[in-house]
């Protein structure tokens, strides 16, 4: 999801550099990977892996790519409906919202290379992201992670994270921001991970499951903190929250500052487009 950095990116580049120099790509063909973005407009949202990895392309000598930044991955998908773009540049928990079942979109592009995601949590946290953490493994264990997962993208991009053999013992000596309640900061607005019902109202989603499980397993109740992305790890630091479960991958640079979890699910960059009429 956001202000992402990886291989999946390094990948992209190097395709689009290598259609670059060949002089690819024109306006009216088919958009089926990274190497035909030069000559179409590349629907993106703002501060994501997708969003960093085209800009790594055109300055790494891709030509002719227009780009389309949008706030919210809604608006990408919105205008990619409408034929204002010619594809979104996305991640692939994302895209199984959009595809699966679908016969307004295709997935035409999947990385080989995905990015696993975590729970962070703040470095004074320690007591609490182990139980974090045994209450994740109990839920590879009993097998509530896929069940979530297939419900939420029609497949399970949970698989072979975690390999626990045992149920785990979850720690009880953790202290969480109000007593008797798991307080989680998340950016509600990224279908299928965080978003609401119809009625604008209700949260629902991936990881709106996932912890609301998880604050089951540990004896709590769960509440939200709908926070902008921008804001996100600032609310942690300033105790808003006692873990973002908002998608967030697992990087160097961050796992300097917070604590992350082991993945609890892994993401790859993919292309979307519009079907044929």
């Amino acid at each position: 999801m956001k202000k992402r950095i990886s291989i999946v990116m390094c990948l992209a580049v190097a395709l689009a550099f290598v259609l670059a120099a060949c002089g690819g790509g024109s306006k009216g063909s088919a958009v089926t990977s990274p190497d035909d973005f030069p000559g179409h407009n590349i629907a993106v949202q703002t501060a994501t892996t997708a969003s960093d990895s085209v800009d790594e392309m055109i300055e790494n000598g891709a030509k002719d790519i227009e780009v389309s930044r949008y706030e919210k991955v809604t608006q990408c998908f919105d205008d990619l409906s409408l034929g204002r773009v010619d594809a979104v540049y996305v991640d692939s928990v994302v895209s199984a919202y959009y595809t699966a079942g679908s016969d307004k979109y295709n997935r035409v592009w999947l990385s080989d290379v995905a990015e696993p995601m975590g729970v962070c949590l703040a470095k004074s946290s320690d007591a609490l992201a182990a139980a974090v953490e045994a209450a994740l493994d109990t839920m590879y264990f009993d097998g509530t992670m896929a069940e979530i997962a297939t419900k939420n993208f029609g497949e399970d991009f949970t698989a072979g994270l975690r390999k626990v053999t045992e149920a785990p013992v979850i720690p009880t000596d953790f202290a969480t921001k109000t007593s008797g309640k798991l307080t989680i900061g998340c950016e509600v607005g990224y279908p299928p991970m965080e978003y609401t019902t119809d009625n604008g109202i209700d949260y629902i989603g991936f990881d709106i499951d996932v912890s609301a499980r998880l604050a089951e397993l540990l004896g709590l109740e769960v509440t939200y903190v709908n926070t902008a992305w921008d804001g996100i790890f600032a609310g942690l630091e300033k105790g808003e929250y006692d873990a973002i479960i908002s998608a967030v991958s697992i990087t160097p640079e961050r796992q300097e500052k917070y604590i992350l979890t082991e993945p609890y699910v892994a993401n790859a960059l993919c292309i979307v487009t519009k079907a044929a009429e």
